[in-house]
């Protein structure tokens, strides 16, 4: 081997071992956490640190539910012609290693959510080939390295403007089975061209952070499904004590209004007992779908027990949860429930006590123990009816 061969053979060994060293480290980074949004920020991490990939900034967007478009979710970077915020010059400038960077999550939230995140998450990109290079990266499950000659042809002028895109390199998040969203980092500050080893370096990080993704999603639905009730897909009884106990004193620190709605079904046993309980769990869904439809977004809906239910009213006034209960009451009471064989048509009834937050109390069990006298004060009145308690 001649020495040049010799040479130019250490300098690929040298390299190999400082991508392997960077992947090692990225890869204990990103175990960090499963939560999504900690490992988004571990994902712009990973790109723009130092220690990392070097990229002076990172943008993510996140396939939506209904992959429709592309949502704008974080970013790390400064704005165009703005002096360098608190996260990017920390990410960029700080002796700390990956890990340690992304560690600083919690300490961090704040400002990450601010300046260029801000900016990025007003942006929504229509999956559609019209949409220029954002959306062709995610329908195609393709790079795209896009430079400043032929971005204003290839790129929404608007998308474009707003980010003040140059050269820069857009890549597609690959799951297992699908693409998560899209990832797009540029050097707008070092104007350090985009090599084929930083598009390549990138590709091999972007599949690892599309998995990152998909079993922070997998955490997140399993976690997610320990709150349901399992029969009625409402929040359970852990969740509602859980989200109760946050509501009381945040109303309380606020001087707010809360009020909490307990319903139960009337003469569910003997229901029960004469069509069997195949068909009270069914009737328990669809009331549970009814409950759901008729309350409002920012309400929470929780099973309580057996035939109960509980509504959680944030920022509501007790003449307003009476009207929200009304609006429930006739809709369970004009409503035709079936047995699981969608047969045997009948009518049900609920009574709904409702306890509204005094402004001495900050104590969960109160408020509940205040709406649950009220429900039994309705029972004994005749049952399908409302009371408020005194």
């Amino acid at each position: 081997m001649n020495n040049n061969k010799y040479k130019e053979t250490l300098k690929q060994l040298k390299q190999a071992r400082h991508e392997l060293f960077l992947f090692y480290e990225i890869g204990n980074a990103m175990r960090t956490s499963l939560k999504l949004e900690h490992i988004l920020y571990a994902i712009l991490t990973c790109v723009t640190a130092k220690e990392g990939l070097g990229f002076d900034r990172a943008f993510l967007f996140l396939v939506n539910n209904e992959k429709t478009k592309l949502v704008g979710k974080m970013a790390i970077g400064p704005k165009s012609g703005q002096k360098p915020d608190k996260i990017w010059h920390q990410i960029k400038q700080e002796k700390k290693d990956l890990t340690d960077l992304v560690q600083s999550y919690e300490q961090l939230s704040k400002e990450i959510n601010k300046g260029l995140s801000s900016l990025v998450r007003k942006i929504s990109v229509p999956l559609n080939e019209e949409a220029g290079i954002p959306a062709l990266t995610a329908l195609e499950n393709m790079l795209h390295k896009v430079t400043i000659s032929t971005s204003a042809k290839k790129v929404n002028k608007e998308f474009l403007n707003t980010l003040q895109l140059s050269d820069f390199i857009s890549l597609p998040l690959r799951g297992k089975n699908d693409v998560h969203g899209v990832l797009i980092a540029d050097n707008p500050i070092t104007k350090k061209n985009i090599d084929k080893d930083d598009v390549r370096i990138l590709s091999l990080f972007a599949n690892q952070a599309g998995l990152a993704i998909d079993n922070s999603k997998h955490y997140e639905h399993t976690e997610k499904l320990t709150e349901l009730d399992s029969l009625t897909l409402l929040y359970n009884h852990g969740k509602f004590q859980q989200i109760l106990t946050n509501e009381v004193k945040k109303s309380h620190r606020y001087k707010s209004n809360l009020s909490l709605l307990i319903i139960d079904i009337d003469f569910f046993k003997q229901f029960n007992d004469t069509y069997g309980h195949q068909a009270g769990d069914e009737v328990l869904r669809q009331i549970s779908s009814t409950l759901k439809a008729n309350a409002r977004t920012s309400d929470m809906v929780a099973r309580y027990g057996g035939e109960e239910f509980a509504i959680i009213c944030m920022r509501t006034k007790e003449e307003d949860a009476l009207r929200l209960a009304e609006r429930i009451r006739k809709a369970v009471e004009t409503y035709n429930f079936c047995d699981n064989n969608n047969k045997k048509k009948c009518n049900l009834t609920i009574t709904i006590g409702i306890s509204s937050l005094p402004p001495d109390i900050d104590d969960k069990n109160k408020l509940i123990k205040r709406a649950d006298q009220a429900l039994y004060k309705g029972k004994a009145k005749g049952r399908n009816r409302i009371e408020v308690a005194n």
